[in-house]
């Protein structure tokens, strides 16, 4: 996008906050309106696997504090909205996750522009949003340790419009894409990504299909030991060219909630072999090395021994449902979730852009198994519970190991 368009949405966007403001302040038609979310979270896991074995019981209590969300948003006019997603990553420091202007020509075409969640499946708009719908964890499309596309983009257009009983949705979107590769003159990527939906039955059925494709070369946007990265390119790789596609459906009938969604992200990359040779040592198993070394036998730390063709497919798909009652304390809604993901190219170690799941497996592959119960006292607080157990192959051996969750939220300003 170069400087230019840099400073052209920076200057944008400003101007659009400020005249939101403005016009919160001289017309009663646009005021601001701040809402949010929190979350206090306590989780466990018990008994998981490294390469030296069992590793005690797993991780120690922790509390953690993964939601802290403040939005706010205006409209200017018929024609134009701002909003704005700060979130306080840990209860600490402050990042802006979404920040973006709006101008719609009908409700079949607007533009968005600015700091985006992409519409992209039936969870990427909506994770912020922890109160509100059944489950602790994101699906794995959108787990922090294997992300298989980034949440975000840069520019949008989206609509709907009526057609036959229901409403057909869609979005197209571009950015700088995965690592930013647009910043390599010789990448020519150009990244697109698209979602279309179809709602029907009172808004009580959707069917849809997203896609993403990098255009070009991506880029990794997180260095070799410095955590797991944040879009679909592993840490590892000189340059990735990988294309996303997938499906998903959702129910509602009576009180009962169903969900599906199959993804797959097929990767045509170049392994960086001064990158390779420090994370193959860190391989958890024979596997691994098979694909990071020519001669897995022979030298870890040869820069010849490396092999740097990486073609391979990450795959997923979960299922979904729960059940919502009213009782004289409240709303109870039991859930459960079944989670496949298939990953040959990662590995255990996270610092070095692993995860600790598909990254152990002996072949990338793990389910997850998770039952849970949500309590609604009122609609504003929501506490989840839920107990998961991790499946895979170990050694040779199948093998699992559990986690519990206890997740406390609450809504405020809506």
């Amino acid at each position: 996008m170069g400087r230019f368009g840099h400073r052209f949405i920076f200057t944008f966007l400003c101007a659009m906050t400020v005249l939101a403001l403005a016009a919160s302040r001289l017309t009663a038609q646009a005021p601001v309106q701040v809402y949010g979310y929190f979350s206090t979270r306590l989780e466990k896991t018990f008994e998981t696997r490294s390469a030296s074995g069992i590793v005690g019981e797993g991780s120690v209590p922790e509390w953690s504090y993964p939601f802290v969300n403040i939005m706010g948003q205006s409209r200017i006019s018929d024609k134009i909205r701002v909003f704005f997603n700060l979130n306080g990553s840990k209860a600490a420091a402050v990042d802006i996750r979404n920040i973006w202007g709006e101008y719609s020509f009908s409700n079949a075409f607007s533009i968005r522009i600015g700091k985006i969640y992409r519409k992209f499946g039936l969870y990427n708009e909506i994770l912020d949003a922890v109160p509100t719908y059944y489950g602790i964890e994101p699906p794995e499309l959108f787990d922090a340790d294997h992300l298989m596309i980034s949440r975000t983009t840069t520019a949008m257009v989206y609509g709907a419009c009526d057609l036959g009983g229901g409403s057909l949705q869609y979005s197209a979107s571009t950015d700088n894409g995965e690592g930013d590769p647009l910043s390599s003159p010789e990448s020519g990527a150009v990244p697109f990504a698209y979602d279309v939906r179809y709602t029907f039955g009172g808004g009580d059925y959707t069917v849809g299909t997203s896609g993403y494709t990098s255009g070009g070369r991506a880029l990794p946007n997180v260095d070799v030991g410095k955590g797991s990265p944040k879009s679909g390119v592993l840490p590892w790789m000189e340059f990735d060219h990988f294309n996303v596609m997938g499906a998903y459906a959702e129910a509602r009938v009576g009180a009962f909630t169903v969900q599906g969604e199959y993804w797959s992200s097929s990767h045509n990359a170049m392994r960086d072999p001064a990158k390779v040779v420090v994370i193959a040592p860190k391989a958890n198993n024979d596997n691994q090395l098979a694909r990071f070394l020519i001669n897995p036998s022979g030298s870890k730390t040869s820069l010849a021994n490396v092999n740097v063709v990486a073609n391979f497919k990450v795959q997923t798909w979960y299922v979904r449902g729960g059940y919502s009652f009213e009782t004289g304390i409240g709303e109870i809604g039991p859930y459960f979730q079944w989670d496949w993901y298939s990953n040959p190219e990662t590995i255990a170690n996270k610092t070095y852009g692993g995860d600790d799941e598909a990254g152990v497996a002996d072949d990338g592959v793990f389910n997850k198994s998770t039952l849970g119960v949500l309590y609604r006292p009122s609609p504003e607080i929501a506490v989840k519970f839920d107990q998961s157990f991790h499946f895979y192959k170990y050694n040779g051996e199948s093998v699992r190991y559990p986690e519990v969750r206890l997740d406390f939220s609450f809504t405020f300003g809506l």
